[in-house]
């Protein structure tokens, strides 16, 4: 999902959440991500829904997984994300499949019980409730449907060849902004996510939970693609303002990125591995009860009888 008020903006003028990071995110991870898509066992012709789509990097590999009989919806509530969807998409062989609108997850503009799956990628972390919104999702879905989730989860994130204890003190710096930022005027985040999204389907009424984890492993030489992506990350960890992390540590931790004698990225030995989570759930529609009258006619009594019936 794209993000249209862009909160943090690094010292290179990027966006973390905007068109170029999340285009380059993507194909840092083609590998793993198209592993994602062929492990759900989407049905042929299946109707997909893509909440939150941004700019529709997942639609080539859901057009592949429901074949040229099935249809994308993509939703996001970025127009600029949903116009580069549109274009990425005018001239690909999936053109005729797919459309995009523009909505939020919680009211999607779809009829209840009509979609086959929603897919929703790298959202969940932005949402404050995200059982709620995964309840809200679920009565669009045909009674058997699925939702598909996925997203990250930081604290399985490591680098190798980094001091342990320079990473404990960055992530947990982090982790502890992010559960105190709402308060002083930034929008919610959770970059722990993925471990908790199995829960939060249960909690949203879905049933048969399955979790997915999918090792992302890289090694030097780093692939332009990725080293862009980890040092989108990296300044990441210490924006705005970084306030449980002290002056030192954020020198030292971007020292060993940036630093062109010490660039740990650089290094022989350097290795990097995190975990992203797929989860699955189904949909139970809710069972229409019917009421039937069940009733004997008795023969009609004169009253006389009855009350010589009732004296005795």
């Amino acid at each position: 999902m794209a993000v249209d008020n862009v909160v943090h903006v690094n010292e290179c003028g990027l966006p973390l959440n905007a068109i170029e990071w999340l285009v380059t995110h993507h194909e840092s991870k083609a590998f793993e991500r198209e592993c994602m898509i062929r492990d759900q066992h989407i049905a042929q012709g299946s109707f997909v829904v893509d909440a939150g789509c941004g700019p529709g990097l997942w639609t080539s590999l859901l057009a592949q997984a429901i074949g040229p009989e099935g249809s994308i919806l993509g939703i996001d509530i970025s127009t600029e994300a949903l116009v580069t969807a549109q274009k990425r998409s005018a001239h690909a062989w999936y053109r005729n499949q797919v459309q995009y609108k523009r909505a939020v997850l919680e009211q999607l503009p779809v009829d209840h019980g009509a979609a086959d799956i929603i897919f929703s990628a790298n959202v969940s972390q932005y949402l404050d409730d995200p059982a709620a919104t995964f309840a809200a999702m679920g009565p669009h879905l045909k009674d058997g449907g699925r939702l598909i989730v996925k997203d990250i989860d930081f604290g399985t994130m490591r680098f190798h060849n980094i001091d342990p204890a320079l990473q404990a003190r960055v992530f947990q710096a982090r982790e502890r902004w992010e559960q105190v930022r709402v308060e002083q005027g930034y929008a919610f985040e959770d970059s722990w996510v993925g471990s908790k999204l199995a829960g939060y389907l249960r909690a949203a009424g879905f049933t048969n939970v399955q979790e997915h984890m999918y090792r992302v492993r890289r090694k030097n030489p780093l692939p332009a693609n990725f080293r862009y992506y980890l040092l989108g990350i990296a300044e990441w960890f210490t924006c705005e303002g970084a306030p449980f992390l002290s002056g030192e540590d954020i020198t030292n931790w971007l020292q060993c990125f940036f630093d062109e004698q010490q660039n740990v990225l650089d290094k022989e030995n350097f290795l990097y591995e995190e975990t992203e989570f797929v989860v699955s759930g189904m949909w139970s529609a809710p069972q229409t009860r019917r009421y039937f009258e069940f009733y004997q006619e008795l023969p009609l009594v004169p009253e006389r009888e009855v009350l010589l019936a009732v004296v005795e």
